[in-house]
């Protein structure tokens, strides 16, 4: 078995000295990058290299250790995540949380204070790491100086920026990128046998996002909600400020039930004006929805380079904002009021900007 982490080549190799010499072994490691990369990928072939017991080449994927944790079942490594167990009884579970809480930290304290039931290394893997409270977070200090014996700690997070810096300076950075689009075509074709046309397209669309190829291959409604967001991002344009009000209150009321489908359509919008971007600074070749590219020309003419400029920086102070607990739907306006407007007979189309729209 091979570690079967496609793209990431550099981050591979750090992590497989780490394995083969345990004076490279860091206590705690920040996987840093985009969603959907393969950190978390990486994340269980470290844990299951570090506990393999087949000689030679690691992870095999073949003793009970590497099968256990492939299924997340090892008593030796433990997910913390938002929504996770806690040892307080009055809590149960916290179902639905978007946070990790101060209460989960302390389970992982306890859980390393003990000697593992059968793991040479114990694991613990928090994911995603930005989603600490600030009181998780500083509870977790102590942990990740002064370990257990025998313990490595990885943070997964695509924001490392919303980690404290006492949080990341006591990690080994650990760096994912995007994964090439040649490598996820030929992984969609090869791998999972999806035919050239579609492997060809889920690749442009994946903004080198390899999970996210994989997924919308077995899942047609991912695209289909792609295509949704992408004739919504024109419409709301298209519609004025007063568009623009309507369409945020109706992503605010969303994000509390809709929380993954809401940050897809912020993905998408994304994606589409770095296509607008791409067409403005005359680098068509490049852009992923291809097919639309008469539509992109149109607005590429309408926004200009800077305008295409300015909204990525709009969409992910948006995004930002939500994470950071803000009201969704002010968040909404915020960032669809941000995003540049386009000009009619060269002047702004400010239509709907007595807010009659507002929701």
């Amino acid at each position: 078995m091979t570690w079967d982490v496609i793209g990431q080549d550099r981050a591979v190799a750090v992590l497989r000295r780490a394995v083969e010499d345990p004076s490279r072994l860091s206590h705690a490691y920040l996987f840093a990058g985009p969603e959907r990369v393969g950190r978390a990928t990486a994340a269980r072939r470290f844990a299951q290299a570090l506990n393999c017991r087949a000689e030679g080449e690691r992870p095999c994927g073949e003793c009970r250790s590497c099968r256990v944790i492939a299924e997340d079942k090892h008593p030796d490594i433990e997910w913390v995540v938002p929504g996770g167990l806690c040892d307080e009884p009055e809590h149960k579970d916290h179902e639905g949380s978007r946070d990790i809480r101060i209460c989960q930290v302390r389970h992982v304290e306890r859980v390393t204070s003990r000697t593992a039931v059968e793991a040479n290394t114990r694991v613990i893997i928090v994911d995603p790491a930005e989603l600490l409270t600030l009181e998780a977070a500083n509870a977790f200090l102590k942990t990740l100086e002064e370990p257990a014996p025998n313990t490595v700690i990885v943070l997964i997070t695509a924001r490392e920026e919303a980690l404290s810096e006492t949080v990341r300076s006591r990690c080994r950075r650990i760096g994912f990128a995007g994964v090439p689009r040649e490598a996820i075509e030929s992984a969609l074709v090869e791998r999972w046998q999806a035919a050239p046309d579609v492997a060809a397209r889920l690749a442009r669309g994946a903004g080198g996002r390899l999970g996210w190829a994989v997924a919308a291959l077995e899942d047609e409604r991912l695209l289909a909600e792609r295509d949704e967001a992408i004739a919504e991002v024109e419409a709301v344009l298209a519609g004025g400020y007063g568009e623009r009000f309507r369409y945020a209150g109706e992503l605010g009321r969303a994000y509390a039930k809709e929380r993954a489908s809401v940050l897809a359509s912020l993905e998408a919008w994304r994606d589409w004006w770095r296509d607008v971007l791409l067409v403005a600074a005359e680098r068509e070749e490049l852009v992923v929805e291809s097919e639309r590219l008469d539509t992109l020309r149109s607005h590429a003419a309408q926004y200009g380079v800077a305008g295409a400029v300015q909204a990525p920086t709009a969409l992910n102070d948006g995004g930002r904002h939500l994470e950071e607990r803000a009201s969704p739907t002010l968040a909404m306006e915020s960032m669809l009021l941000a995003l540049p407007v386009r000009t009619v007979d060269g002047r702004e189309d400010t239509r709907g900007s007595s807010f009659s729209g507002r929701t």
